[in-house]
C-alpha cells in the first residue's frame, strides 16, 4: 500500500504525517449503470424527451393529461347527478386525480343540477296539492335555514 500524505490545510499539526490508502471498493454492476444513465442524462433528454421526462421518478402510474372531450364528459355526468367515485372508472383516474385536473368542471356540473333540482322543487311548488305544500316547505328549509320550530319573527 501506497501512502498519502494528509491534507494540511485542515490540520495543521499533521504535516508530514502520512495515512495509508485505502483501495477503492468494487461497486456492483447495478451502480455502475445508475451511474451510467445519470451521467447520459442530458444526452437522453436530447434524443429521448418523452421517455426521459422524469428521470427520477419511482414507478406508479404515468402522468394524466386530461383532454377536452374528457373535460366535457366530467362536466356532463357530474350534471347528470353521478358521483365523483362512479366518474373515476370512466376516465381510468383515481378519485385524488379526477378532483385536482377536473375541480372547475366538477363545480360547474354540480351547479347545473343544484340548478335543475331547485327549477323542478318550484315547479312542484306552483302546483296544487300535498306535493306542492312539501315542495315549498322543503324549499324553505333547504335554502332559506326556515324552521317549524323557530319563533315568530319580532315585529
Amino acid at each position: 500500500m501506497s501512502a498519502v500524505p494528509a491534507k494540511a490545510a485542515h490540520a495543521p499539526h499533521l504535516r508530514g504525517v502520512t495515512k495509508p490508502q485505502v483501495p477503492a471498493r468494487k461497486r456492483p454492476a447495478r451502480n455502475l449503470i445508475r451511474g451510467f444513465f445519470f451521467a447520459s442524462e442530458k444526452i437522453g433528454r436530447e434524443f429521448f424527451p418523452s421517455v426521459m421526462e422524469h428521470p427520477k421518478r419511482k414507478g406508479g402510474r404515468p402522468a394524466h393529461y386530461p383532454s377536452v372531450t374528457d373535460r366535457r364528459l366530467v362536466e356532463v355526468l357530474t350534471a347528470e347527478g353521478l358521483s365523483q367515485r362512479e366518474i373515476c372508472p370512466i376516465l381510468a383516474v383515481s378519485p385524488k386525480t379526477l378532483r385536482l385536473h377536473y375541480r372547475e368542471e366538477l363545480d360547474r356540473g354540480s351547479a347545473r343540477l343544484e340548478a335543475a333540482l331547485a327549477m323542478h322543487l318550484y315547479r312542484l311548488a306552483a302546483g296544487n296539492g300535498a306535493i306542492a305544500l312539501r315542495a315549498t316547505t322543503f324549499i324553505l328549509k333547504a335554502r332559506f335555514g326556515w324552521s317549524p320550530y323557530l319563533p315568530p319573527p319580532r315585529s
